[in-house]
């Protein structure tokens, strides 16, 4: 039901996580060549993903597919509210993962790794959106029980 505002919240969610496939995260210098890390898998000759940039795509991927899933799941309210919460509990680790966990390394081990604030600030952005699609969520299961007990 795209008329709806958590539905809104939620295909932001789903923009947010496609952004972050075109954001670079991370950039990383290997003496003296520049490398911009983005959520995708690596294929950059000398240097390598670890295994924390592995789970960081994985759950980026993870939340695309939540995001939509639950975008149909509307005549399920309470699962969407819990599908909600756990979407922003990803958006939370992802954040985290952005902001403090290396993603690459180089073969020679001489690295300079700088993080992209701005890829953190659309954690954020992505976190405040699944706690306010739950919060609409329930509003709509709140309405709806109101209409019942009218009847």
């Amino acid at each position: 039901m795209i008329q709806r505002r958590q539905t809104l919240f939620l295909f932001e969610l789903v923009f947010l996580a496609v952004a972050l496939l075109f954001i670079p995260s991370q950039h990383l210098r290997t003496g003296s060549i520049p490398a911009e890390i983005y959520l995708v898998p690596i294929d950059e000759p000398g240097l390598k993903s670890t295994s924390g940039h592995i789970a960081a795509v994985g759950l980026n991927f993870l939340g695309i597919i939540i995001s939509f899933t639950t975008i149909f799941l509307y005549k399920k309210r309470n699962l969407q509210v819990k599908l909600s919460y756990s979407l922003s509990v990803i958006w939370v680790i992802l954040s985290a993962m952005i902001a403090f966990c290396p993603f690459a390394e180089g073969a020679d081990k001489s690295t300079g790794l700088e993080t992209n604030y701005f890829a953190v600030a659309i954690g954020i952005f992505g976190i405040l959106a699944g706690v306010l699609a739950a919060r609409y969520i329930k509003k709509d299961i709140e309405l709806l029980k109101s209409a019942d007990r009218i009847r």
